[in-house]
């Protein structure tokens, strides 16, 4: 902790103390700028910490390791499917009730604009009215 507040601390003395040369240099648009000759070639940048050793113990990465092959081993092995997990395996069209409907109206109607062929759209429209007819009928 004190390391690290004293390397921050060293940054802004650093930073705080930087003079920056007043040279008035004619900029031209037209030429590439010299990275050797620009104010970015003088700046001193923080070397990074080389060499930090962390201290854990012997057995920890054998008890990681194996807390995360027990859960593995539990959750795709020996776990039961429940109604959540059935859930996901339907579509979004039997989640909201008329949506196949109206997404193959605008698929019908940009096909026929673009000169596409409509046939298997007219096909399933076919059988989502004969569905609904039933559902209709069984309602009755």
């Amino acid at each position: 902790m004190n390391r690290s507040l004293f390397l921050v601390r060293s940054c802004f003395r650093r930073h705080n103390a930087r003079t920056f040369s007043s040279r008035n240099v004619e900029i031209n648009e037209n030429e590439p700028i010299k990275f050797s000759t620009s104010g970015a070639a003088a700046r001193n940048t923080i070397r990074p910490i080389k060499n930090i050793k962390i201290d854990m113990p012997w057995y920890q990465p054998y008890c990681v390791v194996g807390s995360v092959a027990i859960f593995l081993i539990y959750f795709c092995v020996l776990r039961e499917e429940n109604d959540v997990d059935l859930e996901f395996n339907k579509t979004l069209y039997e989640r909201i009730q008329g949506m196949e409907k109206t997404q193959l109206l605008l698929s019908y109607k940009y096909n026929k604009e673009n000169g596409k062929s409509v046939v298997d759209i007219e096909r399933r429209l076919k059988e989502i009215e004969e569905q609904e007819m039933k559902e209709a009928n069984t309602l009755e």
